[in-house]
């Protein structure tokens, strides 16, 4: 009887489906997954719309021509990754994590799989961690400084300046005898409302910044605590919600509805070496799930991958061996880009 080769990229793709990924908390909340494409390029239109009116005419005169709104078309190159891991004949000999010491029944081919299980699952928890950074870079900053080994540049999205406002040091939150972060947040949702045409459902708050919230919110409602203000957080009942995020509660004053987390996940810059937090701990991200963002894929540069059919994959494993020594590689490459198409519908503030 044949055995099975479990290294295919056949074999590996599904496997990979079915493996659980890392938190991604922004790009499950704002981003869909658009089709992956099978170029080595991603054109983005992006349409910025005006609050026209039909022009007022004599009914007797001929009608008034109204130009068409401008779009302007942007090329993007996805950041490339491929990261890659070396399997030896040692490793599918080694007792694995978790197996009992003497005795073990389990085969080094049996070893060999749950091996390749465990080292797709981390490569696709690295790409899928380099995706949510992407995500967060583009919504908090409005941009994506793409460096390493041989590539550097900068993909702009457009995010207007207005939409990065930074607090001065008597409206910061921290100055709770001046801080009005109600007020804060009701005049950056119209903010949103009027640039983008989007009103706003989420704001996504960075530890410190929810820290100052809630403190100053506290000392508010304190003498009255009858407030029109309706946010859970005034019953102290935050609640732990799936990948990495808090529910703290939500806010509707003036015509402004959020919902309102924060966001505990960290990611190790592969440049310092240094770890930072994936929603920023002095920023508070503002947004709705009804804008326009997309996670694409362009194509594969692999002639594996073109010559097998499966260049336009989100994923795509292969592997192969070397004599000498005797190993065997496995790498997992991928083309992501996340993309806030309506970037006017987020505004990222600076509020400590």
């Amino acid at each position: 009887m044949a055995t099975l080769d479990i290294y295919t990229t056949r074999t590996m793709l599904p496997m990979l489906e079915q493996l659980f990924a890392v938190r991604t908390f922004f790009l499950n909340r704002f981003f869909k997954v658009a089709p992956a494409v099978s170029t080595a390029t991603i054109e983005i239109d992006i349409m910025k719309g005006k609050r026209r009116m039909a022009p007022i005419v004599n009914p007797r005169v001929q009608g008034k021509i109204v130009e068409r709104l401008g779009y302007k078309t942007f090329t993007y190159a996805p950041p490339y990754v491929k990261p890659k891991r070396v399997i030896t004949a040692q490793d599918s000999i080694r007792r694995a994590p978790g197996e009992v010491l003497y005795g073990s029944n389990v085969d080094p081919q049996q070893r060999a799989l749950d091996l390749l299980a465990r080292d797709l699952n981390e490569l696709d928890g690295l790409i899928s961690r380099r995706e949510e950074w992407m995500a967060a870079q583009a919504l908090t900053t409005g941009k994506l400084l793409v460096n390493g080994d041989g590539v550097r540049d900068t993909i702009d999205f457009q995010m207007p300046t207005t939409h990065l406002p930074a607090l001065t040091s008597t409206r910061k939150w921290s100055a709770s005898a001046s801080a009005t972060p109600i007020n804060d947040l009701v005049d950056w949702c119209n903010l949103v409302a009027q640039d983008s045409g989007v009103v706003p459902n989420t704001c996504v708050m960075g530890l410190s910044a929810y820290k100052a919230f809630r403190d100053v919110f506290l000392a508010a409602k304190a003498p009255n605590p009858l407030s029109p203000i309706n946010i859970t957080l005034g019953k102290i009942d935050p609640r732990v919600m799936p990948d990495g995020t808090t529910y703290v509660g939500s806010i509707n004053e003036s015509g402004v509805a959020l919902d309102v987390f924060t966001y505990q996940d960290w990611y190790v810059d592969d440049i310092d070496g240094s770890e930072y937090a994936m929603m920023p701990v002095n920023k508070v991200l503002i947004g709705s799930t009804n804008a326009r963002a997309e996670l694409h894929h362009a194509v594969i540069q692999d002639m594996d991958a073109i010559e097998g059919g499966l260049a336009a994959v989100p994923r795509f494993p292969k592997s192969w061996t070397e004599r000498d020594p005797g190993q065997r590689l496995l790498m997992v490459q991928s083309a992501p880009l996340a993309v806030p198409h309506q970037i006017d519908a987020f505004l990222c503030a600076t509020v400590l």
